[in-house]
């Protein structure tokens, strides 16, 4: 395996094709002949600002890096956006009665080495989830209290307390075979799983390649090899696609989207995501801990102006942390306006009368156009008198350094929400995790406590408009916006553009006919 240590920036990405888009005129021979060189293969290269640093499946929470996951390990159910609910993989059926979570198995399903699935390997995986210290995703399955396999394809899951919500808990969490999730680092060398794809190899780099499963149990996929690669700057993500090294990328700059959608040999798809992207307050941190600071940057951020002007209204605009997909939004839920004015007197107020100093972390490549929003977040703070340090780590380092709350202002977003609990809990509940260090709000933790317990649709959903009001109120977060997801592909590539970041090759398929 490679030691690359990063991914493909710019510089690296030309050096490799020789200058190839920065010299050739996109209608010139030389770029046909990419194009028609990598229409011959039935390949396909993804290239994400993120990729594949880990090669344990449990060690990323990331919706793009869930999806390549996914395509070698399968999980028991996984969300059905159109339904608001969920569709069965490995599971057939499911049923909750109290604190009881009973699935039903598919028969006949075997892994990629032959070997049989049964529920044997569902308890060994979540128990790996639960026990293994490089799982970040073991929060989700925290509420499981006991795991029972009466048979082999019969799972129970007794939770500590009933969940109205539990079947998100356990949606997307991916099934390995029950020797290697034993066996916890030692399994990594070689992932296994029942998905339509087999892993080939993977450099620390970030690319990742599987290959088409020919003994899949389900649909087989059309496409024969699949490689996943990070070049987290957008020019070089572009400049890969145009040149025929790239076949989908995500996250386009929304200055390139006329220009791409002008070239006959690319394709342009923007849908609505379901991910919030919004910032964190943690009150652990001096001066977050006063709620007038709190206010007083949320009313300094101009998110309207940021969308016009960086995201060139790529983005649909937030007045609370939830998008109107999300089971839990209501319109009437609003933060604090944007009002300059009344930030600078709340910092006054608050004891800072001549400004203070706070060190502000932002992702760049994770999401569109994150470095210039940082810059421009830098500058709407400054005018209020915040003088806030920029601090840009790479994804992998922010990923895990924000959920272990070492950062004290931060942007962020949660991807593949569909229900405000999960938001609530994993950010705002106290003690769930250290994402927002220090807050803790005794009257929100008993609303979703309540909620959490309340089976009617209507009861349960008046229950999460109040807890989200609290939030507002208190203003550990600042929402921002629900991000429009761009997408470019290879014009003979069918296939469709997710709402949850999790860019699939199941189903996807190269027409014959290259566009002329």
């Amino acid at each position: 395996m490679g030691q690359k240590t990063a991914g493909w920036n710019r510089r690296e990405f030309l050096k490799t094709t020789a200058s190839f888009v920065a010299l050739a005129p996109l209608g010139s021979v030389a770029a046909r002949d990419a194009f028609a060189q990598s229409a011959g293969r039935n390949r396909i290269t993804v290239a994400h600002g993120v990729g594949v640093y880990s090669l344990n499946p449990y060690a990323v929470n990331t919706s793009p890096l869930q999806a390549v996951w996914g395509s070698i390990m399968e999980p028991l159910i996984d969300a059905d956006y159109e339904k608001r609910g969920y569709r069965g993989v490995l599971a057939e059926s499911w049923q909750i009665k109290g604190p009881k979570l009973q699935f039903k198995l598919r028969r006949n399903i075997r892994f990629h080495d032959g070997a049989p699935f049964t529920s044997r390997d569902v308890l060994a995986s979540f128990k790996r989830i639960l026990t293994d210290k490089q799982s970040l995703q073991a929060p989700n399955l925290q509420n499981i209290g006991e795991m029972d396999a009466p048979d082999d394809y019969t799972v129970i899951l007794t939770l500590k307390k009933a969940d109205a919500n539990a079947l998100e808990d356990i949606n997307s969490r991916v099934i390995m075979k029950q020797s290697a999730a034993e066996k916890m680092a030692e399994a990594d060398n070689r992932p296994i799983g029942t998905g339509p794809f087999k892993f080939t190899s993977w450099e620390r780099s970030g690319q990742f390649v599987m290959r088409r499963n020919e003994n899949y149990w389900g649909q087989a996929a059309k496409i024969d090899e699949v490689i996943y690669k990070s070049i987290q700057e957008d020019a070089a993500r572009i400049a890969a696609l145009e040149s025929g090294q790239a076949d989908i990328i995500s996250n386009i700059p929304p200055h390139e989207v006329a220009r791409l959608k002008a070239n006959p040999r690319i394709r342009v798809q923007q849908v609505q995501g379901l991910r919030p992207i919004f910032l964190v307050l943690s009150p652990a941190y001096k001066p977050l801990d006063n709620l007038k600071v709190r206010r007083a940057i949320t009313q300094a951020i101009d998110r309207e102006r940021i969308i016009k002007h960086i995201l060139e209204g790529y983005a649909y605009p937030l007045s609370g942390l939830l998008s109107p997909q999300v089971f839990g939004y209501e319109p009437g839920a609003k933060a604090f306006p944007y009002d300059p004015e009344r930030a600078k007197q709340l910092l006054n107020e608050a004891g800072f009368s001549n400004g203070l100093e706070i060190d502000y972390y932002s992702p760049t490549g994770r999401y569109p156009k994150d470095r210039e929003v940082a810059q421009v977040i830098v500058e709407q703070l400054s005018k209020v008198g915040i003088k806030a340090n920029l601090k840009t780590p790479e994804w992998s380092i922010f990923n895990t350094d924000y959920k272990n709350g070492k950062y004290p202002f931060y942007l962020t977003g949660r991807g593949s929400l569909t229900d405000a609990d999960t938001l609530f809990q994993q950010y705002f509940r106290t003690g769930m995790t250290k994402r927002v260090l220090g807050y803790s709000n005794p009257k929100l933790d008993e609303l979703l406590d309540l909620e959490q317990v309340t089976f009617d649709v209507k009861k349960r959903e008046k229950l999460l408009w109040d807890a989200h009001r609290i939030i507002l109120e208190d203003a550990p977060a600042i929402p921002l916006w629900n991000a429009m997801d761009i997408y470019a592909h290879r014009a003979d590539l069918q296939w469709s553009a997710p709402s949850d970041e999790k860019v699939e090759l199941k189903t996807a398929y190269l027409r014959t006919k290259w566009p002329r």
